[in-house]
């Protein structure tokens, strides 16, 4: 079969993750210079990252936040990677080609690359991380190889193979993977992180059991391809990790990462200023013209990808009101959220009105309801949908049941928790009995991915990663349910037939036409949809601002990665 070798994709979010602090997009890049080109490397130190959240797990299959996330990438090597400044997709331990009629991939990893125990890294690894996924019970990302030839059944326990995943009989490092159809983000949904066979292949060998789900190595991990290997998790304190020694790359030339949970904030603000900790990405906008006056740090601010959102339970027992439009934009017209931007994020952001955000080529272009504040509408719409003033002025239906309203959030992150208090006192203004309700990061994610009913409003965020395709959020197929156990990223339990089949049609096109213009014509179908019926009220876009210590070198994050080179950063001593 002919192969045509790709070199570059323009890739933005697919495989998104729910993430605890802000990160998204606006800004330009500013920093301090850190080091004189000329001057060489110190080996030795270690590096301190500061976050708000702990982890969750250290097992890629699982990992559906930016926490755990961190982790998994410094200890587990991706095929591929994206240019971390346009999301061009690019070779990272594997190069890869695409046959011409785009159904077939294939890979061949870096001769270089071994596991931290010497044992050479194959096609095997590859396969057992797919196998993995095909298992797990819990993963929210089956879909991302939905289109491999077999993986349905695979997934479903009627095979007990993958057919369309082939290992090169004559080059243990060379593999193929093959799609029943053409899948324009497939590139990067098939961006595996391989997993060590040596350890996790016992849990995928019998095709009746989930066991790759409470494999202890996904908390105590002992094999290794990335810069970094696993020591200990302190849980609730940090993740200490020791650089890999074995790297393909290069040994990285600090000796720790040591991953620090702080309480909150403010908590982070002061550790930067002290030194606590050598670096943290997602700094509050509040913090930012005080962090400006520390001589130690240095600041930079890029553009990113994702957006705060408030997500509506639409199926919610408890908040039955949420289960119409009306209402739902009755809530966009009832916040200000140009003010909000103004007050809490300090400027530092942009209004979002659907779910590609500006630095993706699928950021919609067509007219969009601004949602512009509007108290008179908003109580037009409720009114509209059935909802009265009682006696004491709160809101009610023709039944007598009143417009209560719990909105939830991760509890530390204070500019997220200013959010949800604001939002609850605009809305109390509209005669909704609305209060905030902040709670922990870890215990919220799973909540919502896991479709509880008792979670009627959410202010959260996505980082957003991969191709455009909001297929793992948005598609009816992703919606959780807890009578069966499925987990998914569509918590509003929102569908829409029209929805689906655009977001279809952008990923598996009936025609093949995988370009630009012809997806972008579907996510305009797609995005003026969700604006139309704002299942979220879609909130805004933050610049990221990254602090480091200034004898922190060759920190450079940017809108597609922040720890793509770790193995370069270097401490002065």
């Amino acid at each position: 079969m002919q192969h045509r070798t790709i070199t570059a994709l323009p890739v933005v979010g697919a495989i998104a993750i729910l993430i605890a602090t802000a990160c998204t997009t606006g800004g330009q890049t500013t920093a301090s210079p850190t080091a004189a080109a000329s001057e060489q490397p110190q080996k030795g130190g270690r590096i301190i990252e500061g976050t708000i959240s702990d982890i969750a797990t250290m097992q890629p299959i699982l990992v559906n936040d930016t926490a755990s996330g961190r982790i998994t990438d410094l200890i587990y090597e991706n095929l591929l990677i994206q240019d971390p400044q346009n999301g061009e997709t690019k070779p990272r331990v594997a190069t890869f080609s695409q046959s011409t009629d785009g159904l077939t991939y294939t890979y061949e990893i870096n001769a270089k690359a071994n596991w931290s125990d010497g044992k050479p890294i194959i096609a095997d690894d590859v396969l057992t991380a797919l196998e993995g996924y095909g298992k797990s019970k819990k993963t929210v990302r089956k879909s991302n190889f939905q289109d491999v030839v077999g993986f349905k059944d695979y997934s479903d326990g009627k095979a007990t193979t993958i057919p369309g995943f082939k290992a090169d009989s004559s080059n243990p490092k060379k593999f193929s993977i093959t799609l029943t159809k053409v899948s324009c983000p497939a590139i990067n949904d098939l961006n595996i992180k391989p997993l060590p066979t040596q350890i996790f292949g016992k849990y995928v060998q019998d095709s009746s059991k989930d066991e790759i789900d409470s494999a202890p190595e996904n908390t105590q991990p002992t094999v290794f391809s990335g810069q970094f290997k696993f020591v200990e998790w302190r849980k609730g304190d940090q993740v200490i990790l020791s650089k890999n020694d074995t790297y393909w790359q290069g040994a990285p030339n600090v000796d720790q990462y040591i991953y620090k949970v702080l309480a909150n904030q403010t908590a982070v603000a002061n550790a930067l200023k002290t030194g606590e900790i050598t670096f943290y990405v997602g700094l509050q906008a509040k913090d930012l013209a005080d962090m400006q006056t520390v001589d130690s740090v240095q600041i930079q601010k890029y553009p990113a990808l994702g957006y705060t959102f408030i997500g509506w339970n639409t199926a919610s027992p408890t908040a039955v009101g949420l289960g119409d439009k009306r209402v739902r934009q009755a809530l966009a017209f009832g916040i200000d959220m140009d003010q909000v931007i103004k007050a809490v994020v300090f400027g530092e952001a942009t209004k979002n009105l659907a779910h590609h955000v500006k630095v993706q080529w699928a950021y919609p272009t067509s007219n969009l309801n601004q949602y512009t504040y509007d108290k008179n509408k908003a109580l037009q719409l409720l009114k509209d949908a059935g909802w009265t003033p009682g006696a004491d002025g709160i809101l009610q239906n023709a039944q007598g049941k009143k417009f209560n309203l719990t909105i939830s959030t991760n509890s530390g992150n204070t500019e997220r928790e200013t959010l949800a208090q604001v939002a609850a006192e605009q809305y109390k203004a509209l005669g909704i009995n609305a209060k905030a309700a902040p709670e922990a990061f870890q215990g919220l994610v799973t909540k919502l991915t896991t479709g509880d009913s008792t979670l009627e409003a959410t202010i959260i965020g996505w980082s957003l990663t991969g191709d455009v395709d909001p297929y793992s959020i948005w598609h009816s197929s992703n919606i959780p349910d807890p009578a069966s156990g499925k987990t998914g990223f569509g918590f509003t339990y929102f569908k829409d037939p029209a929805m689906d089949k655009a977001i279809e049609e952008a990923r598996n096109p009936s025609n093949g036409d995988c370009s630009t213009a012809a997806r972008k014509k579907q996510y305009e179908t797609f995005n003026q949809i969700l604006n139309e019926n704002q299942p979220y009220n879609f909130g805004y876009e933050n610049n990221t601002i990254a602090v480091s210590q200034k004898t922190m070198h060759n920190f450079a994050p940017a809108p597609y990665s922040t720890i793509y080179n770790a193995f370069q950063w270097w401490v002065k001593q």
